[in-house]
């Protein structure tokens, strides 16, 4: 009964170790409150599509800056300038250029890469501001080709198009389906390119530490890669190992019957 009891005990033990390999946030403690460390900050940059807008509390004083937003073309030119890129939503934007700038109406050309949303938005403001327009302009920019891209032992391995581009790791994976049984969630991989330097960092994902990343909010054009188990991998060698030898075996077989026949005709008509 004793020996029993053990063998049981044991059975759980491995059971629950095994699970725990499974569960994200394992070692993150319950009901107990975290102070938050990680914040989004996203910045601008190169390829980037911007929606800009400009209000005051006399609207038709800033019409002019918002002629490309309400502008229904689709048109691209040289100075890097978007419009109408879903005519379903009359959204229009400014394609960022190589060089790091925008072209706006009056206000011409504007740096933008390396900057946040919300300094690109003050930078417009007060060059309307400082160039005597209006007072009192409220700008807005909004990222509108932000997407990421998850591959490896996901459900449905995708490139994720987000209206918003404060995306955590973990909804890019629930958009993807999340892990399969099969992907490493201690062996997750982000290549991230910015400013044309790319760093490449691996998230375990059952950690309470993947919260306190940089790398736990994405960034535009990020690539998730989840790492494989070995299991899977073995049997992924296994899988294209048997259509191999099945292939080259049935290539034997029809050579070494097309010889006997060859051979057997040839003695028959001895």
């Amino acid at each position: 009964m004793n020996k029993t009891i053990v063998l049981l005990s044991c059975a759980l033990l491995f059971w629950g170790c095994n699970k725990a390999e499974y569960r994200y946030l394992s070692d993150a403690p319950r009901d107990v409150a975290m102070p938050v460390t990680n914040s989004y900050v996203g910045t601008i940059e190169p390829g980037d599509l911007l929606h800009i807008h400009v209000d005051a509390a006399a609207p038709e004083a800033v019409i002019q800056f918002n002629e490309e937003t309400n502008r229904r073309s689709s048109n691209v030119n040289n100075l890097g300038k978007v419009t109408n890129v879903s005519n379903d939503v009359g959204i229009h934007g400014y394609a960022v250029s190589t060089s790091g700038y925008i072209i706006m109406p009056v206000l011409g050309r504007i740096h933008a890469v390396g900057l946040t949303q919300q300094q690109l938005a003050d930078t417009i403001a007060n060059r309307i501001i400082t160039g005597g327009y209006v007072n009192d302009p409220t700008v807005t920019v909004q990222v509108m080709n932000f997407q990421v891209t998850v591959i490896g032992e996901v459900r449905r391995p995708m490139a994720i198009k987000s209206p918003s581009e404060r995306l955590t790791i973990f909804e890019a994976l629930a958009l993807c389906g999340d892990v399969t049984m099969y992907g490493m969630r201690n062996c997750v991989t982000v290549v991230r390119t910015v400013n044309n330097v790319q760093t490449i960092d691996t998230l375990d994902l059952t950690s309470r530490e993947v919260l306190n990343s940089p790398y736990y909010y994405l960034r535009q054009n990020d690539i998730v890669y989840v790492e494989p188990t070995e299991k899977r991998k073995k049997q992924a060698w296994r899988d294209e190992d048997w259509i191999r030898y099945t292939t080259t075996g049935l290539s034997v077989m029809r050579t070494a019957y097309t010889i006997i026949r060859y051979y057997y005709n040839i003695q028959r008509h001895q």
